[in-house]
């Protein structure tokens, strides 16, 4: 647009420089006083003067307009035109020229004429001043000088303005001032007279739309006007000539500013601007609001309305949808329906209810993606209109010869609403020998020379698939029937009642009937529902007598059902008759039976509630759902009385005199009214409940290397509680240690010498270890040592025990050699205290308070020995001094007591 401006300057400077400079107010071409020109006028008539001197005194330098006229009227009278020519190549052409009329008493005087704007004329740098006169020459003139130019002719004549002459025909005379002034100024600026103002159009306008007219204005009427658009935009067309702006192409929505300059010959110039807003132009819905009606048994899907929305504007498309919907459903939607137009539907199986809803308001919107616009569709819901039957109620006669599958009627119906018709039918009797079809077509299912009904009515409907219509009467009367047979005493208002285990054969029930072809044959015949009661009942074909089976017995537990439906058939061989009654079996109590007379159960002796066992008592009741209750006679048990399990009923031990290991009890068993017995023996076994013990956990005895092979050296006699042979106890050794069996015990209790001890020497003790087993595996251990003692000189006189030396016993060996390594120790410390620190007199202390200590008395240890076995030889008692004590040391060992 920036560019655009400063070319339209620049243009209108260089029309400017071309024209002239712009002249100013009070300049003027010609004679200052044409007053001084007064000396002559020309003779000739009709003449035409052109002032072209070369020293440019009637030649205009610049663009502006002739505001005045000045000239000196010599003589005579008549209209002078004061013109202006223009060059023209070799011509001239006249731009234009002022009239003024000299009338008489004017003569001979300086006349000033002023023009009014409107009749100004315009004048171009290089214009030249013209004068016609038509009749006598009124102008004067003076000659002077030698180079006052001027060309005059009659040739030229009355002219309009726009014309050309050539005035280069006509020869150029000089030395002559005409008597003539023209007085310029620089005229008006040009203008937009209808600037600024608004267009507002729409993106719909076509292109080449004619959007606004300029008008331009000039007071100089007679100047030249250039328009131009100074703004760059390809929407809009701008013609310089018409001054029309029109749309260049499809208008996009938005307001754009279009500015324009008007330029006049001499470059002044008027702007203004044009603002052209565009509008969207919104979709507009041709057809709606509208409504529409749907029935309520509608289930296909179904175009409702197409809706005719359009939009102006060939560039915007059009959708439309389902804005909301009042009451709220999702069964409406729009889609295209055809080309660009939406429809709208309702979807399939909409479920419609006129009772529920009956009007629906539908929000149709419509948008062009810039503006949407609304539209109401309203559907109304109508009930459906009801099927009409056109031919029923009626009635048709049939033989009872006719056969199956033949038509016997044909039921018409109407609707309105053209929907399928569907047929169904209930018949007065059954079974009922007719069926209709959807066609309406009524066609026999069975050969009629089987019934016996005279006449059938049919309760025919008839359904549109929204409404069910009925019933209508069709009746069937079949001439020529058989009468049927009737069962007079049946049905039965209240079930007959057999108990079970009736008597075979007994009556139930005599069945009754009349006919009234008193000539006719019956048959009487049943079944029976469930069909197991045909094995407990018969009918009497002949005189139609319901009793108990023959053969079989009723067993009430054993049925499937307590009651019985007898359907009873009555023929006369065409026609007949059926009904039913009901036999109620009634349930008898029996008693619970024991399937055997005697019952065995085993169990363990034990505390009062231990579990012995549980019978298999193999009990049966017939009777469906009774409870059993069991009991036992014997005071030693008790029995639960559901479940029969036998448990102690105070501690049993078989290992007390007198016990009984098997007793024999009576048992029963109740269904609440009747019971049943039989014996139960019960058998109890003996439990190995008590371990073996020896009389003690250790035992020591003594034997001399030479002692002689089988001498019994102790005894190691166990006992065990137990009665029977689970008191029986045997012993064991374990001698592996020994590396022989060297010893055996007897079953007495008696420990032998079994092997020699030659192998050992005085001094040595020996030991290994006693088990004791009962039967049932329970075992008791004791240790049992045997100590070699050592030999004097003197064979032993005395036989009474001896004291058993301190060496002599194992354990004192033992713990002797730890007390003798941790003493060593100390001392060993002890002196490597003493070298490393040359500190001796510890060492020194120690030893004083060693010797000090050996003097000191020890205390007398007394013993008294209690030998356990008598078995055990007299061994005089031995001494062994010991050099550290000052009275002797006794040892000690197993049964001795220290006082």
């Amino acid at each position: 647009m920036h560019c655009t401006l400063i070319v339209c300057t620049f243009l209108s400077f260089c029309v400017s420089f071309s024209n002239g400079a712009a002249c100013k107010d009070g300049d003027h071409k010609g004679e200052n006083d044409p007053k001084s020109k007064d000396n002559d006028v020309d003779t000739a008539t009709g003449l035409s003067v052109l002032l072209d001197r070369n020293d440019g005194k009637t030649v205009f330098d610049c663009c502006g307009f002739i505001k005045q006229w000045e000239f000196y009227a010599k003589k005579n009278t008549g209209t002078v035109h004061f013109q202006v020519w223009r060059p023209a190549g070799t011509s001239y052409s006249l731009v234009g020229e002022n009239l003024y009329t000299v009338t008489s008493g004017n003569e001979d005087k300086e006349i000033k004429y002023s023009l009014l704007t409107a009749n100004r004329i315009g004048i171009q740098s290089g214009d030249v001043i013209g004068i016609y006169q038509p009749g006598s020459v009124i102008v004067s003139h003076k000659q002077e000088g030698s180079s006052n130019q001027y060309r005059t002719t009659t040739s030229v004549g009355s002219l309009s303005v726009g014309s050309t002459f050539d005035w280069s025909a006509v020869t150029q005379s000089n030395n002559r001032k005409y008597a003539i002034r023209a007085d310029v100024t620089n005229g008006n600026n040009p203008s937009i007279t209808n600037l600024a103002a608004t267009v507002t159009g729409t993106d719909a306008t076509p292109i080449g739309t004619l959007l606004f007219t300029l008008t331009v204005a000039d007071a100089d009427t007679s100047d030249t006007l250039t328009t131009t658009m100074t703004t760059t935009t390809s929407l809009f067309n701008f013609d310089s000539t018409s001054l029309q702006v029109t749309s260049a192409q499809q208008l996009p929505s938005g307001t754009t500013t279009l500015n324009f300059q008007v330029t006049d010959a001499c470059g002044s110039t008027g702007t203004g601007t044009l603002t052209i807003v565009v509008t969207n132009v919104p979709p507009v819905i041709h057809n709606l609001p509208y409504n529409t009606d749907v029935t309520e048994d509608q289930t296909a899907e179904l175009q409702l309305y197409v809706i005719n929305a359009t939009d102006t504007s060939e560039y915007d498309t059009v959708t439309c949808s389902i804005q909301s919907v009042s009451p709220t459903t999702s069964i409406f939607f729009t889609k295209i329906a055809s080309g660009s137009l939406y429809g709208i539907y309702i979807q399939a199986y909409p479920s419609l209810s006129y009772d529920s809803v009956n009007a629906y308001t539908l929000t149709v919107a419509c948008t062009d993606s810039k503006d949407t616009v609304t539209g109401l569709f309203h559907v109304y819901i109508t009930r459906n209109n009801a099927p009409v039957f056109t031919n029923l109620q009626a009635s048709v006669n049939v033989t009872s010869k006719t056969p199956t599958s033949t038509s016997i009627y044909t039921v018409t119906s109407s609707d309105a609403e053209g929907d399928q018709l569907y047929y169904n039918m209930t018949c007065s009797t059954t079974p009922c020998p007719f069926a209709i079809y959807h066609s309406g077509e009524v066609r026999s299912t069975d050969s009629l020379e089987s019934y016996t009904v005279a006449g059938y009515d049919l309760f025919i409907y008839v359904y549109d698939g929204t409404t069910l219509v009925g019933p209508k009467t069709l009746t069937v009367i079949v001439t020529d029937i058989n009468s049927a047979p009737i069962l007079t005493n049946l049905p039965l208002s209240s079930p007959v009642s057999v108990s079970e285990n009736s008597a075979l054969g007994v009556s139930v029930f005599q069945v009754s009937y009349s006919d009234i072809d008193t000539s006719d044959t019956h048959v009487i015949l049943a079944t029976f529902s469930p069909s197991s009661g045909g094995s407990i009942f018969t009918v009497d074909s002949t005189n139609g007598l319901i009793t108990t089976s023959s053969t079989t017995n009723i067993n009430y537990e054993s049925l499937a059902t307590s009651t019985v439906v007898v359907n009873v058939h009555v023929s006369d061989g065409t026609a007949s008759a059926t009904s039913s009654l009901t036999i109620s079996i009634m349930d008898v109590n029996e008693a619970p039976v024991f399937g055997k007379t005697l019952y065995q159960i085993t169990g363990t002796e034990g505390n009062a509630g231990t579990a012995v066992g549980t019978p298999g008592f193999d009990v049966t009741d017939p009777d469906n759902g009774a409870t059993q209750k069991y009991s036992i006679d014997c005071p030693e048990f008790n029995m639960d009385q559901t479940t029969a399990a036998v448990t102690l009923a105070a501690n049993y031990d078989l290992d007390v005199s007198g016990t009984s290991s098997q007793v024999t009890c009576n048992v029963s068993v109740s269904d609440g009214e009747l019971t049943a017995t039989s014996a139960l023996q019960v058998t109890i076994n003996d439990v190995n409940d008590n371990t073996p013990s020896f009389g003690q956990p250790s035992y020591t005895f003594y034997a001399q290397p030479n002692e002689a092979v089988g001498s019994v050296i102790g005894s190691i006699v166990a006992t065990d509680a137990d009665v029977g042979a689970f008191g029986t106890i045997s012993y064991t050794l374990d001698q592996v240690s020994l590396g022989n069996e060297y010893f055996g015990v007897q079953s007495n209790g008696d420990f032998y010498l079994k092997t020699g001890l030659t192998t050992f020497s005085s001094g040595q003790s020996l030991s290994l270890t006693a088990t004791v087993t009962d039967s049932g595996g329970l075992t008791d251990t004791a240790a049992v040592t045997i100590v070699i003692p050592e030999s004097t000189t003197a064979a032993p006189t005395t036989t009474t025990d001896r004291h058993v030396t301190f060496l002599e016993d194992p354990k004192n060996i033992a713990w002797l050699s730890a007390a003798v390594v941790i003493l060593c120790g100390i001392v060993c410390l002890m002196v490597y205290q003493s070298f490393r620190f040359g500190d001796y007199s510890r060492l020194a202390r120690w030893c004083q308070r060693s010797r000090s200590k050996k003097l000191q008395k020890p205390r007398n240890h007394y013993r008294r020995t209690y030998y356990q076995s008598p078995r055990v030889r007299d061994i005089p008692e031995l001494e062994y001094p010991s050099p550290a004590m000052e009275s002797d040391w006794r040892p000690w060992r197993v049964g001795t007591h220290e006082l």
